[in-house]
């Protein structure tokens, strides 16, 4: 009687994980883009709603509202400016550097990974309309970036936010 034991080898088991390992690591690689897409489209929708709160705030209010980012920190400061040092609609210490905080209502922390890829010092005024930090009324461009790419948020003149 001729008895043929079946099974599988050593060398079956091998390569059946080596292919396990590869489409395992395959997919961690696109899990990790995933998590860094999404923590980019979050900030960047995390700050164009706190954009438009400040904005609104600004026109409900007798005060000055404005946001202040600094690159490569994952936190921007939202502040409202004490009417008494604003002169012609411009706070007299505007300060584009990252180093003032006494003013300084709330600090919003964004996504881990994700930072502003530049200084920027927004206002809004009591009609809604973007201020830079020389006071000046212009559009605003708001690029956030981590290891996955960059997203911006636009401010145009007339005081709109949008985002792509």
């Amino acid at each position: 009687m001729d008895r043929k034991v079946k099974g599988i080898t050593i060398m079956e088991v091998l390569v059946v994980m080596a292919i396990i390992a590869i489409l395992a690591s395959a997919s961690m690689f696109g899990l990790r883009n995933l998590v860094q897409r999404e923590r980019l489209y979050s900030a960047m929708t995390q700050v164009a709603n706190d954009l438009k709160e400040v904005q609104f705030r600004s026109m409900s209010s007798n005060m000055v509202w404005g946001v202040r980012f600094c690159a490569n920190q994952n936190q921007y400061k939202i502040f409202a400016v004490d009417p008494s040092t604003v002169g012609g609609g411009c706070p007299r210490d505007a300060d584009p550097s990252c180093t003032n905080d006494a003013t300084t209502q709330r600090l919003v922390s964004l996504p881990p990974g994700v930072s502003p890829e530049a200084d920027f010092y927004v206002l809004f005024d009591r009609r809604g309309y973007p201020l830079n930090w020389n006071c000046g009324i212009g559009a605003i461009n708001i690029t956030l970036k981590n290891s996955y790419g960059r997203r911006t948020v636009f401010v145009d003149s007339v005081g709109r936010i949008r985002y792509e």
